[in-house]
């Protein structure tokens, strides 16, 4: 396996086995130092999709490891390895093959957010594999991992090998919800979203095919940070570098429902729209700028029309 950088983790990476018949934790033995070689011959790992089997595995591991720095999990069916930061960089102890031992990591960490285990809820990891199979429409050699998705956000995913849809769960195990952002409650999750824990932003955009994204100035000067929600995928972070070219206003500013009003009031049914949210009349409070298609509108924050020069 190539080198990895979790920052750009690719859901292509994730390979996985199918879960198969369940036997218990102790058929996972322990494995000499890696530069010895094993006297027993090794018997196959737990079934890691049976209730409770996973979270013990990865205790175990982590015993092993002598730290809760965690960085990221990876759990097939029959493959459990967790990789923590010791001493400031990554190091991981897995049950492949049947055998428990430290393994030889892949993994560059370039300041990825660690966390602790046991506030996700993998109790029951074959209900996530059941539950992302029934939204993917494929159990295919799946995989869970748990890692910093983006920007400090720490996720669940299942995928599939061949690859179909990812899937997202949330630390309680719940799963990620599609937003529909020609709605008003898709409008209004994705703002939520986008601008969690921002006090000033540069643009805000909704689209209603693409989602919703958010610019706000980055701790460095000269640099700006985006926010994205997809449909399909959580908040994703990325920083550029660039001067802006907008005034900063508070994101508390946008009303959701005069943002649908707009739209419900002035675009014939399924047609595409978009709207950003921005100061560049640099007037000092923000306009709405709306398109449907080839049309145009610029709106005040309550929705009513304006005209700019």
């Amino acid at each position: 396996m190539h080198a990895t950088t979790l920052k750009k983790v690719k859901t292509s990476r994730i390979i996985a086995a199918i879960a198969a018949g369940a036997l218990g934790l102790a058929a996972c033995t322990q494995a000499p130092l890696p530069s010895s070689t094993p006297t027993t011959s090794p018997a196959e790992c737990p079934d890691f999709a049976t209730p409770g089997a996973a979270a013990t595995m990865i205790g175990q591991l982590l015993d092993k490891l002598g730290s809760r720095q965690t960085v990221m999990v990876e759990i097939r069916s029959r493959e459990l390895a967790v990789t923590a930061l010791v001493d400031g960089a990554p190091s991981t102890w897995a049950c492949r093959a049947g055998v428990v031992q430290q393994v030889t990591s892949d993994i560059a960490y370039v300041d990825q957010a660690s966390f602790d285990v046991t506030g996700f809820d993998i109790g029951d990891v074959g209900s996530l594999f059941r539950a992302a199979a029934a939204i993917a429409g494929s159990s295919e050699n799946q995989m869970l991992q748990i890692v910093d998705y983006s920007g400090g956000r720490v996720m669940m995913a299942v995928t599939t090998n061949p690859e179909s849809r990812t899937v997202f769960f949330n630390a309680d195990g719940s799963i990620l919800e599609d937003l529909d952002f020609d709605t008003l409650g898709g409008i209004e999750r994705g703002l939520q979203d986008v601008d969690e824990n921002a006090s000033l932003v540069l643009q805000v955009t909704i689209d209603s095919a693409k989602g919703a994204w958010a610019d706000a100035p980055g701790v460095d000067a000269g640099t700006i940070v985006r926010r994205q929600r997809t449909p399909r995928i959580p908040v994703t972070t990325v920083t550029r570098t660039e001067r802006a070219a907008l005034q900063t206003f508070s994101p508390a500013l946008i009303d959701p429902d005069a943002i649908w009003a707009v739209v419900a009031g002035s675009r014939t049914p399924n047609t595409p729209w978009s709207v950003s949210i921005d100061d560049r009349e640099r007037t000092g409070v923000p306009h709405l700028h709306f398109a449907f298609g080839q049309s145009t509108l610029v709106t005040d924050l309550l929705g009513h029309p304006v005209t700019t020069h």
